[in-house]
């Protein structure tokens, strides 16, 4: 049996530490990279330009990541909805891979996915990487409610197993085992839409303080703990971490994105 394999990014926009990627590259014939950009989103007003030009430049990086392994990302317009069993027969999937989502929009868009998926004769993976934890499982361990102090979510997380080790980065050779021929017209199709494109006013836009994507976070984040290294061994008293960072909170962009883990 063929097994052609979509893995869909959701919040987990990095090729380092992402197990339902491995899941979707494990034995498969032809692995596709699909980002589904939602319309509805796209055209409202309540969220900003700055997050939308972190999530195209997160998306940029990730396709030339690809394109150095032999494959692409594809971003498709339209609700999952609408666009998984479209795809399911014009791929010929047989799985479907992606990351976990905790929040309630989250749980159910994707239980919706898996339904059709079902119908379709498709085989689902679902994966949890982008909290430490299982979330619900905390919950359920606390009697089905949230733990409401840190005390006690650490009580609780010390009673369950322990969280994998992170899994490999993609490689090319895991790639080129699976890849599939990218069409001359995948960028009319299946290209990164611009901000323009998605009815932004780009002409009073700043320059931006975060550059998105997987390349530029693992380069802060090294950055981040030589510095605190550094910080840490240095002698004077009055020098602290501030001192040396612009924000204290600077990782927060990419792991919000999850182009960190």
């Amino acid at each position: 049996m063929v097994l052609n394999s979509v893995h869909w990014f959701l919040k987990g926009l990095r090729l380092h530490d992402n197990p339902a990627l491995q899941r979707a590259l494990s034995g498969a014939d032809t692995v596709r990279c699909v980002y589904i950009l939602d319309p509805c989103f796209a055209g409202s007003s309540n969220i900003q330009i700055n997050w939308w030009r972190f999530l195209i430049q997160c998306l940029e990086d990730l396709d030339t990541s690809l394109k150095k392994l032999k494959s692409r990302l594809f971003v498709i317009r339209g609700q999952p909805t609408d666009v998984f069993p479209r795809l399911f027969k014009e791929w010929n999937v047989t799985q479907l891979t992606f990351e976990y989502d905790s929040e309630p929009f989250g749980k159910e868009r994707d239980a919706a996915i898996m339904k059709l998926a079902k119908i379709a004769g498709v085989e689902v993976t679902v994966q949890i990487s982008h909290t430490l934890y299982d979330v619900d499982q905390i919950i359920k361990a606390n009697g089905n409610k949230a733990p409401l102090t840190y005390k006690r979510f650490c009580a609780i997380i010390r009673k369950l197993k322990l969280h994998k080790a992170p899994v490999n980065t993609v490689t090319l050779d895991q790639m080129e085992k699976c890849t599939q021929n990218i069409q001359e017209s995948h960028h009319e199709q299946y290209g990164i839409p611009s901000l323009e494109e998605l009815g932004s006013d780009t002409s009073e836009l700043d320059r931006a303080i975060w550059q998105g994507g997987e390349t530029k976070a693992l380069a802060w984040l090294y950055r981040y703990f030589e510095e605190k290294a550094f910080a840490a061994s240095y002698e004077d008293p009055t020098l602290n971490t501030e001192s040396l960072m612009s924000s204290p909170t600077g990782l927060y962009p990419y792991l919000c994105f999850g182009c960190l883990p």
